[in-house]
């Protein structure tokens, strides 16, 4: 019996294989796991799998504190009343996003980890650790997009004025 890309052997009492858009999936010790990927969460209760898209494919975060790490797939809305540090993360893949939205007056600025360079409009940061972006005015916005793994971020989007370090 196969429905929906479900497939089940008659009188076996259970799911043999999930066949998903790439590849299949099959039971080990009775077990399939169900996991989101970017923008999309996943939960379980009961029989019931409720599989969720987020908007816009980021969780969005409001920041009130003065250090904020980078997490892949996340937006953050600037709101503390002090200048907000944001770290990028030491491990990144090659494709995954960041956002970081400008509220406060105190404005934000990002930090780099040993080996790291944010590209902004064809201006790099300094390698490692000295290497900064900055906002200038309240509203400043960035998104940012890992282009080699680990290492390099370039700006796919800004608005406002910023300052590369």
């Amino acid at each position: 019996m196969s429905q929906a890309g479900i497939t089940s052997v008659a009188g076996a009492g259970g799911v043999s294989s999930f066949v998903e858009d790439v590849g299949a999936a099959a039971p080990a010790a009775g077990i399939i796991n169900i996991l989101g990927g970017a923008g999309i969460t996943t939960s379980g209760a009961g029989n019931t799998v409720t599989i969720t898209a987020l908007a816009g494919g980021f969780a969005w975060n409001v920041v009130a504190g003065a250090a904020q790490g980078l997490v892949k797939e996340n937006g953050y809305i600037n709101d503390n009343v002090g200048l907000t540090t944001f770290t990028l993360p030491a491990v990144a893949a090659v494709g995954d996003t960041f956002q970081i939205a400008g509220k406060s007056a105190a404005g934000w600025t990002i930090a780099q980890n040993a080996g790291q360079t944010i590209h902004v409009s064809g201006v790099s940061t300094s390698v490692g650790v000295l290497g900064t972006v900055s906002s200038a005015n309240r509203r400043d916005c960035i998104e940012l997009l890992c282009t080699v793994a680990n290492t390099d971020f370039t700006a796919i989007d800004f608005v406002g004025t910023l300052t590369v370090v």
